[in-house]
This record gives structure tokens, sequence and C-alpha cells, in this order.
């Protein structure tokens, strides 16, 4: 028996996308598999958290939504082709204190076989196991001044959440993003955060078709033959660029989408009434006066962290 534990963070229109997640998850997972949903949410009405609990026809499963208070990241950058609830993620230490692995997947994703050999993976002291990004990694790597050189894909994390709570990961990363002029997204502050603590997974399990730029990633010689292997069977599809609902999407593997998508309740009205074919409202980081001081509260709860200009006090309460 496996335990696997996925969790999502999807805003109304993210809804649809996501059940065919989950429903490529179930569809793929073997008998052994014991399969644990975590939604995490802002302010989705109850008929559609409910949506999230109609797939039980697929494979028995568990189910939690977790209502997350956006307040929490007022200043944080979120640009137009995210939402704010991008950032939920980086809550799960705190979130499921029970836990100490999960696996974080964007809402536009589909699994091809089961989880199982994914969790059973060892990170060791690595507070992710994450997927080179395919579109000028080096370069945001150097950007943000990434030590170990290795700029991540954040739509799929298998996060070493006991890792997390050891580092106080969500305190680390908020001083990061507040200042950090460098960091100006979710995706920018997880690779910050992780420098130096990244478990590098194949790619097969983040597959990102760029079918709009010739399919050509940014990887050295190693990681592209991963990559070309891992296109002919991928365990994890990823749709970066146009989503799958959307009718330019060119995705060499939105057949499949598709067929999971017959597996929703509903999945055409829901995409008609709420589906999403762009992304993101687009919020600004908040300005740099406001930025050199804060002051924080350790998630144990045990020690206060004042900021000021970019140094770090920790002050045992």
């Amino acid at each position: 028996m496996t335990k696997i534990t996925v969790t999502y963070a999807p805003d109304k229109n993210f809804v649809p996308l996501t059940l065919v997640s989950m429903a490529s998850v179930l569809k793929n997972a073997r008998k052994g598999d014991e399969i644990e949903f975590v939604i995490m949410y802002s302010d989705l009405e109850d008929k559609y958290l409910q949506t999230f609990d109609n797939l039980q026809a697929i494979k028995n499963y568990s189910l939690k939504s977790i209502k997350v208070d956006e307040k929490i990241f007022d200043g944080f950058p979120c640009p137009n082709w995210v939402t704010i609830e991008a950032w939920f993620r980086c809550l799960l230490a705190d979130l499921l204190p029970d836990e100490d692995k999960v696996l974080y997947l964007d809402c536009d994703t589909i699994v091809q076989a089961s989880l199982s050999e994914l969790f059973k993976l060892d990170l060791g002291d690595n507070l992710a196991g994450v997927i080179e990004d395919v579109s000028g990694s080096k370069e945001k790597a150097q950007n943000i001044a990434l030590t170990d050189g290795f700029y991540f894909n954040s739509g799929v994390m298998l996060i070493n959440l006991k890792a997390w709570r050891k580092q106080d990961f969500f305190t680390k990363l908020k001083n990061i993003v507040m200042t950090d002029a460098k960091v100006s997204n979710d995706q920018d502050a997880l690779n910050k955060a992780c420098d130096g603590f990244k478990y590098r997974l194949s790619p097969k399990y983040d597959y990102m078709h760029v079918w709009w730029r010739k399919n050509t990633p940014d990887y050295d010689d190693k990681y592209m033959a991963e990559f070309i292997k891992a296109q002919e069977n991928p365990v994890i599809v990823h749709f970066t660029g146009k989503k799958p609902n959307h009718p330019a999407c060119k995705n060499k593997f939105l057949p499949e989408f598709r067929e999971y998508a017959k597996l929703v309740p509903a999945y055409e009205t829901l995409q008609k009434e709420i589906g999403v074919k762009e992304a993101g409202k687009g919020r600004e980081k908040l300005p740099f006066y406001k930025r050199i001081f804060s002051i924080e509260i350790s998630s144990d709860r045990k020690h206060k962290y004042i900021n000021i200009f970019g140094l770090t006090l920790k002050i045992k309460i």
C-alpha cells in the first residue's frame, strides 16, 4: 500500500482542468495506491468544491479542502499569467502538519501512470524533487543568482515537508520575496528558497511539450536525452502555454486530455460555465520602502523574525 497525497490550488476558472488532472491520477493508479487529494482554495463556492468529490466511481480516494487567506500573500508579486493561488503551496508544511511528503501539481497537468514509484524516492535533505524548466532556465538561474545554477519548473514539485519544517520554509521564502528585487513571481521565489537543496527528477515527471517553438528546451546533452526519451511515455504531462481547453492548443497530448475529461461528470457544462483559457489577474509587489522592515512569527510559533534591510534577526518567544 502506497499513500499518495496530491495537492492542487485552483481558482474557480481552473476547476474543470483540476478535475481532469485528478481523474487521470485515479485512472492510472495501481490497486494498492491510496490516493488523497488536497485542494487549497480562497473563494471557491460550495457547488464547485463539491465537484472534487464526484470522481469516486473511477477509484476511491480521500479529499481535503483547505481554505487559505489571500491576505497572507499581500505584497507578493503575481504576474498576469498566474493566479494568487499559485503561492498557496508555499504554506503546505503548515497546512498539512502530519504529512512528510506531498506532490504539488499545477491544474493544467495529466498523469499517465501510477505515482507510486515517484513517492518512493528518498529526497534526503533536499527540499523538493523538481524538473528543470524548458524555457530560458540558464538565464533565469543567473538572473536570481542561484548558487546551484538549476532553475526548475514549479508546476510539478515532490515536496519534502519534513525538510521544509526544519528550515521554517515559508518565513525563509517570504524574506526572499520582500527583499530580493530580482524575484518577480512564485517560481522565482521557490527556486531561490530551495537553492542548493533540489533533487533533480527526470523530465518524464514534468513533460512540457513546447510545440509553439519547435519543442527546443534549454537542456544539457544528458538532460536532453532524458527529455527525448520521456516524450514517448511521460508519467506527468504539463500543458504549459495554451491550455488544453483552448481552441488553439496543439499539444501532442491533447487527445489524452480529452479522454480523461470524459471521466469527469458534467465536464462540458463546467467548461462552458467557468473553464479558463488564459490564466491570471496580476498583482504587483509592494514598493521597496514597504518591504525593508517586517516582523514574522515562525511556523512552529516558537520564534519571531525581524527583517530589516534584508537582514534577519531570530528571537525566541
